[in-house]
């Protein structure tokens, strides 16, 4: 008689782990923070304010959930690029509520899109 090995358990996405703490933005067309707490958020943007809100991930794609900040995108959700790697997140939203994710990283330059890099904060 065969014996039956238990359901592996759901592979943990190492992404949801490796993202979380504070960051701070240091390229693109404004400088933010960001802190990350489990699957919620909180970035302040310079210039445009506080968001918070929660987030799930998926390979390549990061959908926020906008619960506080301006008026205007509360309640939104924005489809995001991200990327982790090296201790470097690269993050680009959509515009909030279009449903659309970007279809690639814009250069950080480039004033028509949030492209921003983020680096750990030094200690």
């Amino acid at each position: 008689m065969a014996v039956l090995a238990p359901p592996a358990e759901p592979a943990v996405r190492p992404d949801q782990e490796l993202i979380q703490g504070a960051w701070v933005s240091v390229a693109g067309p404004r400088g933010a923070r960001l802190l990350v707490a489990g699957s919620r958020f909180t970035i302040e943007l310079d210039g445009d304010g506080i968001y918070t809100g929660t987030f799930d991930l998926a390979p390549g794609g990061m959908d926020i959930r906008i619960e506080a900040g301006p008026a205007r995108h509360v309640g939104s959700v924005v489809r995001c690029l991200y990327q982790l790697e090296g201790g470097v997140l690269r993050w680009c939203p959509g515009r909030p509520g279009s449903g659309e994710r970007p279809a690639a990283f814009p250069d950080v330059d480039d004033a028509r899109h949030l492209s921003l890099v983020f680096r750990r904060p030094r200690q």
